[in-house]
């Protein structure tokens, strides 16, 4: 038993530094360090009766801890298997410890409280919550147990209980618009126990501690699911979502359709990729997996309204071994678009990722290996740029533990690792979490924004000979603090690239406080407007973004064509007590955001990592694809897509071909001026969008209420050109190559959903 508590130190939350574990019927505070150090301590007011303790993940720590370094050379099978053979045992090894008659019977009760968090870790809650019965029914008959650990035990059977009622009524008999705030009447739990016993559990709670705002959010999200909320919400503990419901933008109600067109995968959290990557002018979809023994998925889009599971035909269903993210990129110039999988996130050891070559007949080879790029490390994120302008991508690497990596195109298939000579490996501390190549000052070289959650974040200029200069402070980066994902982008369309790096400070309280429109207490994400490339402004705030949102994955679209760029938030974090919405925010003009969530339909509850915003019914509307769930077995979902209604605004999407330049055009810019007595210009660089998710390298532009196109400019950084075209069409994909005098135009036709699913 001992031993089984002592690998909780592990668990990897907030970048694997502490966590609260209950040993000997008191509370210690144990460090993340190896061997662990562990320090008595009396028990905070605060923690004395719901202590942060991961009862709902603990066991993912014990799973993790328990696994033994692999080598460089060790395959993604026997990474996969290491795991295969360690998670079904804790269960059985732990009831063996608390049967034998050795066991401390003062242990009793906290035994039985991590055996209930490794049944929530397998999905079993409603077995996890007879466990906690059965240890309160021993805590209430002994008066000082009772003292101190009575409402801890009530906590998490109210916790324990929502869940089941999650598994029961949307992970196991999911609806199409199960777990979407606001709660709609299909969506409404049909079994109604998991969701009853909550409320009794919640409100026997907050009966004796009222003012913890994070178990009345508990509660509400309870009613909600019964159609309850809010009007049989005891008054005392309502959270009223008026702010959240009703925004003053509506751009109509997004369709949840992943389920009709066959890509709504249960399955942990991993990266998402839209891309067309057989050429057809369709786009298709790549998913990976945290879970280390599920493999990736490839998904073709036939053109018919569904997707075509070919994953083991693409020759990729040996791809497991874990990996949050995934990025595509055609780094041989062949015309076809690899993949690249970071694994080793969240985790104690690295692990290797993978470099897959895309092979043009519907098929990927593996060619980590002979490309270099098998050195194992802790990453959720990487990405791909030309940083020595010589046609050939290169790629960085973020490290959680250790430096990051930038591997060099040799440009014959091979990499070399640049990153300490280049001056960009960020040190050896780590906690590097995401990445962003941009060319902020428009010289033509792109330079580099890094986000770190242990540090602040750095831009590092780009010197054109090979090196980088650390410049953050001198262009007025100074955040976010615990820095997750991030994303450059011309967000008011002056021409040069701005900023959006994510915050991973959070409570589920301050998040909660934000939905309400109330100040939160926590650092917040950073906006950062480009000042014609001589430094950054902070206006997250005039922008109306300063909130607390528990990003993790992100990505950004023009959600309603006019021209200016939307984003996106997929939220929560490892606890199962992390049931918030997903976020969409609308870009008002290039000034600032307004939160349109509710009233789009797209605010799911369940974990939401890896997005990808693309249009992939090819009717001019950007669609938007999350792979959701979360860090264990007991919080999987289901993939979500969810499929743009339309606005009646025109659009044009421009895909690049380069030729002297890198051949998936990555660092191209586009600039699009339209015609009529409100002319628009729009900006748009190449590149696949946030570090936590991929969209289409295909660039999608809306154009509002304008009818034509007067100017297209396309700028190839490599060789330096500028092609102009005059007059375009609206309402249609061009191709644009490089040095070519003319543009061609892509045929595609609307495509609709399956006759049983009906249309936008």
């Amino acid at each position: 038993m001992f031993k089984i508590l002592s690998h909780l130190a592990t668990w990897p939350t907030a970048g694997i530094v502490s966590l609260l574990a209950l040993v000997g019927g008191g509370l210690y505070y144990v460090t993340g360090t190896s061997p662990p150090v562990v320090d008595a301590v009396a028990p905070p007011p605060s923690l004395q009766y719901k202590p942060r303790m991961p009862i709902d993940s603990g066991g993912y720590g014990i799973v993790t801890s328990k696994v033994k370094p692999w080598p460089p050379t060790a395959s993604l099978e026997e990474v996969a298997d290491s795991y295969r053979k360690v998670g079904p045992r804790l269960l059985e090894v732990l009831e063996k410890e608390m049967a034998s008659p050795l066991f401390p019977a003062r242990l009793l009760s906290q035994g039985r409280l991590v055996r209930a968090s490794l049944l929530n870790y397998e999905g079993q809650p409603a077995k996890a919550y007879e466990t906690l019965s059965e240890a309160r029914t021993g805590i209430e008959a002994d008066a000082e147990l009772a003292r101190e650990w009575l409402y801890t035990f009530i906590y998490y059977q109210g916790l324990t209980a929502l869940r089941r009622g999650e598994t029961d009524n949307c992970v196991l008999c999911r609806g199409e618009s199960s777990c979407i705030l606001p709660i709609a009447a299909a969506a409404v739990h049909t079994q109604p126990t998991g969701s009853r016993l909550a409320i009794r559990h919640f409100t026997e709670y907050l009966d004796r501690f009222p003012d913890d705002l994070e178990v009345r959010w508990l509660l509400n999200i309870a009613h909600m699911t019964l159609g309850e909320h809010p009007a049989k919400v005891d008054p005392r503990y309502l959270v009223s979502l008026d702010r959240y419901n009703h925004s003053e933008f509506d751009i109509g109600r997004f369709r949840d359709v992943g389920h009709l067109v066959g890509v709504n995968r249960l399955n942990q959290a991993g990266g998402g990729i839209l891309e067309d990557f057989d050429g057809d002018g369709l786009l298709d979809l790549v998913v990976s997996s945290f879970d280390p023994t599920e493999p990736m998925a490839y998904y073709r889009n036939k053109g018919d309204g569904t997707f075509e599971d070919r994953t083991k035909e693409a020759g990729i269903a040996n791809q497991v071994g874990g990996g949050l993210y995934c990025v595509q990129a055609d780094y041989n110039n062949d015309g076809h678009p690899d993949v690249f999988v970071c694994r080793g996130a969240w985790i104690q050891h690295a692990v290797r990722p993978s470099l897959l070559r895309n092979n043009g007949n519907g098929t990927f080879t593996d060619v980590t290996e002979e490309a270099g790029l098998l050195d194992p490390v802790n990453s959720i994120s990487a990405s791909w740029a030309d940083y020595d302008n010589d046609g050939h991508l290169d790629l960085y690497v973020c490290n959680e533990r250790g430096p990051c990596r930038l591997f060099h195109n040799r440009g014959n298939g091979t990499f070399e690792e640049v990153a300490a000579k280049a001056g960009v490996t960020g040190g050896p501390a780590g906690g590097w979490k995401g990445a962003a190549w941009l060319d902020y000052d428009n010289d033509g070289y792109p330079d580099l924004f890094v986000n770190n959650l242990n540090a602040t974040a750095a831009l590092y200029r780009n010197n054109r000979d090979g090196t980088f200069s650390d410049v953050t402070l001198k262009m007025g980066i100074d955040g976010p603090k615990e820095g997750f994902s991030c994303w450059a982008w011309d967000f008011d369309n002056d021409g040069y690239l701005d900023i959006f790096a994510t915050c991973y400070q959070r409570t589920l309280g301050d998040v909660v406080k934000g939905l309400m429109g109330q100040p939160h207490g926590c650092q917040s994400s950073k906006l950062y407007r480009n000042l014609g490339g001589k430094g950054f402004q902070d206006v997250t705030k005039e922008a109306g973004l300063d909130m607390a949102f528990s990003t993790m994955g992100s990505n950004f679209g023009d959600f309603d064509n006019d021209g200016y760029p939307d984003f996106y938030l997929g939220t929560g974090d490892p606890l199962l007590s992390t049931l918030i919405p997903n976020r969409m925010f609308k870009n008002v003009g290039g000034k600032r955001f307004a939160e349109i969530t509710g009233t789009s339909g797209t605010g799911h509850l369940q974990k939401g990592h890896g997005v990808a915003c693309g249009d992939w019914d090819r009717n001019g509307t950007v669609d938007v694809f999350i792979e959701m769930g979360g860090a264990i077995n007991g919080d999987k979902y289901h993939n979500i897509l969810f499929q743009n209604p339309g606005q009646g605004n025109n659009w044009l999407s421009v895909k690049l071909v380069g030729r002297k330049t890198n051949q998936s055009a990555i660092g191209a810019r586009i600039k699009v001026q339209t015609a009529g007595p409100q002319p628009l210009t729009v900006h748009r660089h190449v590149s696949s969008g946030s570090s936590f998710g991929a969209n289409p390298l295909e660039q999608h532009v809306g154009l509002g209420k304008a009818d034509r196109v007067a100017v297209v400019e396309i700028y190839w950084p490599t060789s330096g050109t500028t092609q102009v075209f005059r007059d375009v069409p609206v309402n249609r994909g061009i191709e644009v190559t490089e040095f070519a005098t003319d543009y061609k135009t892509r045929e595609w036709k609307p495509i609709p959903l399956p006759k049983d699913g009906g249309g936008k």
